[in-house]
């Protein structure tokens, strides 16, 4: 099942719903200087990196991400970048701006911001993505799927009490619009689709839950969202 996610996975922009306009926003509210140290943790295939080399042309770009074929990619794409395989909870050195669109849900929140806090240079600011409920109300299936999905979904109080108790106070904060979404869902639709013909019983499986947690987003998308925080250490 593994290979098969990865599969529909394979040559999609990103892995997550982001845009220019949230991060370039993230950039101006963190200050961060032209010249800045900037990991993107968790980065997928590149998407951001290539955003904040466009914005930040002067900074040197760092991506960490598990998965290889990533790596291999962004090492392709962009030879300025300098992408490695790696747990994104294990860093070496101080970053002005460690960026993480969609991925600290992996080791969790608040594991990810401890063990990033030691490497912020100072006045070093952590921005990331998570996707909490917008409503105490979701419909069933949206409830059904993140409770399987990613069972420790929180709402917005629950994440800012998460912030602040891990040490961190928010310097910014906004949820990511449509746009954000289907720069996400929409290639990932296409991909989809493209694989259907002649898929084996696994792929297809793959292919069905993945439109499924499409249509879900289409018809209960105002029940949750990824929210983008800016915060720095207290």
């Amino acid at each position: 099942m593994k290979d098969a996610f990865f599969t529909v996975h394979s040559g999609l922009p990103r892995e997550a719903p982001g845009d220019a306009d949230s991060l370039a926003w993230a950039l101006d509210v963190a200050q961060t200087p032209v010249r800045a140290r900037i990991l993107d943790a968790g980065c997928g295939p590149g998407a951001d990196l290539a955003l904040l080399r466009a914005k930040r042309p002067a900074a040197r770009l760092e991506g960490l991400d598990l998965h290889a074929p990533f790596i291999d990619r962004i090492r392709a794409e962009q030879p300025e970048v300098k992408a490695e395989v790696g747990d994104m909870l294990v860093l070496d050195g101080a970053y002005d701006l460690i960026w993480s669109a969609g991925a600290a849900y992996g080791p969790g929140v608040t594991a990810a911001l401890a063990a990033w806090r030691p490497h912020l240079a100072p006045g070093g600011v952590v921005a990331f993505s998570d996707c909490l409920w917008r409503t105490g109300r979701p419909a069933p299936a949206a409830r059904a799927f993140w409770d399987r999905d990613y069972p420790g979904m929180m709402d917005l109080p629950g994440h800012i009490a998460r912030i602040e108790g891990a040490g961190y106070r928010i310097l910014g904060a906004r949820w990511l619009g449509a746009a954000a979404w289907e720069a996400y869902y929409g290639p990932l639709s296409d991909r989809v689709a493209a694989l259907r013909p002649g898929a084996d019983a696994e792929l297809t499986e793959v292919l069905d839950a993945t439109q499924a947690e499409i249509e879900l987003w289409r018809a209960h998308g105002g029940d949750y969202g990824y929210y983008l925080s800016l915060v720095r250490p207290e």
